[in-house]
């Protein structure tokens, strides 16, 4: 073979190898800028996840969502790609955790322990299984499954980053569940901690509450004055104070109650200082107080306070001085609960003045007045005064042995009193032995009571 050919021969060989070469380098750097590409969508996706996720939480104050936004949807759709397009890759329980921790903060209870659960069953070596824990134990609580709750909780606190959190929300749950038993136990934990001022707070609100409830009223007055004295703002400072008088009334401390509100001006404070006044018998400090608040700008307690005013008066019989307070009660706030009452009350006084002054058809007068009484105020004891009146001034009246027989329902019926029931069921007998009242009443209370026509005496108990 020439030398040239077989020269020839050996360059086209060697440009054939040059050639294969570069077509594998292509290749190979395709195929590496693919990967680059599939990698940087991916993590993209992963990235973009948590971003959302971090945004969504700018919205989560102590675990609860303050306002609502898209970012947990977001974070939930992202999550779900990486899922999805990637099942292989090493952030799917980190995807998953954001995708339970996303649904919980959207209220989405049953598909965030789906998530977790997942999470939990198949990566329990992940770095978010104790977070997982957590948020179950929250997601459980929302569902009021109180146990399932308790469990997760429980073995969340074991790891230490949420060995207080879980703690806290344990509280909640044990507090919600009427478990006040469990709660202060817990809570005495909580407190041989190095608590934060927030938390202390929380923990001794809890408490009190609980103690309150549990009517250990001594206890939750030490409990809220303790809070009184790490509180923050103002608003926090009278709400507890509020709820230190309402303890004290609630004991029946009086005087400790005026004691401690001794110098407050808030409106609201001055309302139950009268209320106590009332109590003490200090009627005409108590009227100074409810005209003060009833003349001030306060318009939240004016309406309460002439209309605790016009109930004063009425108790003393001024109906006149009781109908104007009433009236202005209704002035103040018609809309509210104490203008509607007064309204009524006034409509009411109204109707009473004008039969108390009735000089014709004084019986029928004084009937109704009895039925407004017992009916309109529920008062059953005035109403057997004005019922009394009609038979024994009136003995004639068509409107006596109608008295009679509202006496004796009122007695038996209302009053439980059955020996004085019997003895106006045998007054109406005996007076009035042909009436339909009579009738009636024999239909109805003979047999519990007995009846003259059957020779009974009345019982004498």
């Amino acid at each position: 073979m020439p030398i040239w050919s077989l020269g020839l021969g050996v360059w086209d060989f060697e440009k054939d190898m040059r050639v294969n070469i570069k077509g594998v380098r292509s290749a190979l750097a395709i195929l590496f800028c693919a990967g680059i590409w599939i990698g940087c969508a991916y993590f993209n996706t992963f990235y973009n996840a948590q971003n959302n996720f971090r945004e969504g939480m700018k919205a989560v104050t102590h675990d609860t969502l303050k306002f609502d936004n898209d970012s947990f949807d977001k974070a939930i759709e992202k999550s779900t790609a990486v899922i999805v397009k990637y099942p292989n890759s090493r952030y799917i329980d980190d995807a998953l955790f954001i995708m339970g921790a996303s649904y919980y903060y959207k209220g989405d209870y049953s598909r965030a322990l789906e998530k977790l659960s997942f999470l939990q069953v198949n990566y329990p070596d992940s770095k978010y299984y104790d977070d997982a824990l957590y948020y179950q134990g929250l997601a459980f609580y929302k569902q009021r499954k109180i146990a399932q709750a308790i469990i997760a909780l429980e073995e969340a606190r074991t790891f230490e980053r949420f060995t207080t959190k879980a703690m806290l929300a344990l509280g909640y749950v044990y507090f919600h569940d009427n478990n006040y038993a469990e709660l202060t136990e817990l809570a005495e934990e909580l407190f041989s901690r190095r608590l934060g001022t927030q938390d202390k707070r929380w923990v001794l609100s809890l408490l009190a509450e609980a103690q309150r409830n549990q009517l250990q009223y001594s206890n939750a007055c030490e409990t809220y004055l303790e809070l009184l004295e790490i509180a923050k703002t103002e608003d926090e400072k009278r709400e507890l104070k509020l709820k230190v008088a309402e303890t004290y009334l609630e004991m029946g401390e009086y005087e400790s109650c005026r004691s401690f509100l001794r110098g407050e001006y808030d409106p609201e404070f001055r309302t139950i200082l009268a209320d106590l006044d009332v109590e003490l018998g200090n009627i005409e400090e108590a009227k100074d107080v409810y005209l003060e608040i009833g003349l001030s700008d306060f318009s939240p307690l004016t309406a309460q306070a002439f209309y605790k005013l016009a109930e004063l008066y009425r108790a003393e019989d001024s109906v006149e001085l009781a109908i104007a307070f009433y009236d202005s009660s209704v002035d103040r706030n018609a809309q509210s609960e104490y203008g509607k009452k007064s309204k009524t009350m006034a409509d009411v006084l109204r109707r009473i003045d004008t039969l108390s002054s009735e000089t014709e058809q004084t019986d029928r007068a004084r009937f109704l007045l009895a039925e407004i009484y017992f009916v309109d105020l529920n008062e059953p004891e005035q109403a057997l005064v004005e019922y009394q009146k009609v038979y024994r001034e009136f003995p004639e009246s068509v409107w006596a042995p109608k008295a009679l027989y509202a006496e004796l329902w009122i007695t038996g019926n209302v009053l439980k009193n059955d020996s004085v029931a019997q003895e106006v069921l045998d007054d109406l007998l005996t007076k009035y032995p042909n009436s339909e009242y009579a009738k009636s009443a024999q239909n109805i209370f003979s047999e519990r009571y007995g009846s003259p026509s059957e020779g009974e005496e009345p019982d004498e108990q």
